[in-house]
């Protein structure tokens, strides 16, 4: 297995080459539910699992420890460092955000529908969602579904979020706990290449 700390995964994510890069709530909640798992692998391979530590020749060393010394306050410290990470280095979140395409006429009757509905129109998550919500009726039946069916709809996704805000904050709380967890520091023993090759042949015999 190769381990690598969650802010130099985080950062590979927002670093790729290629345009697609996940939500940061992804990348860490991955990262939580693979490396829970090193005792699991480890009776898969008879004992046998290797790990290597990738840290980039020390590149993120940086990032690193102050992504930890945040982690010592908790999910709140994580998320402060990481806003002003994000802030400084121009990182906007996941490339597989979609919005909403609407012909001239649609946004027209979208515009007149939503007049009396509150919502935060700069959130693009919540603009999303009701105009999916109009879209679906309007496509039906040449109307928007209404001002109740409206605001359900940024009901729903308000509730939905605030899950999903709860499930992520749940995430990094336990990613703190691990990286001061002296038990699952000892399970981090790093493996020189010898070691590993060693165990593979073992392994395979």
């Amino acid at each position: 297995m190769v381990y690598t700390h969650p802010m130099i995964a985080y950062i590979s994510n927002f670093n790729r080459d290629s345009d697609r890069h996940i939500p940061g709530s992804a990348v860490f909640s991955t990262w939580r539910n693979v490396y829970q798992l090193i005792d699991q692998y480890n009776k898969m391979t008879k004992g046998n699992l290797s790990i290597f530590i990738n840290d980039r020749g020390g590149k993120f060393d940086k990032e690193v420890e102050a992504f930890n010394t945040a982690a010592k306050n908790g999910p709140k410290g994580i998320k402060d460092y990481l806003k002003n990470y994000n802030e400084k280095n121009g990182i906007g979140g996941s490339t597989f955000f979609k919005p909403v395409e609407m012909s001239k006429q649609e946004e027209e009757e979208f515009l007149k529908a939503v007049k009396d509905v509150d919502y935060d129109r700069s959130n693009r998550s919540e603009d999303k969602a009701i105009k999916q919500a109009f879209l679906k009726s309007y496509k039906a039946n040449g109307v928007g579904p209404g001002d109740d069916k409206l605001r359900d709809a940024v009901k729903k996704y308000r509730d939905r979020k605030e899950k999903n805000d709860k499930r992520a904050e749940d995430v990094l709380e336990n990613i703190a706990e691990l990286l001061f967890s002296p038990l699952f520091q000892k399970k981090l023993e790093h493996s020189t290449p010898q070691e590993i090759d060693s165990k593979v042949q073992q392994f395979l015999a």
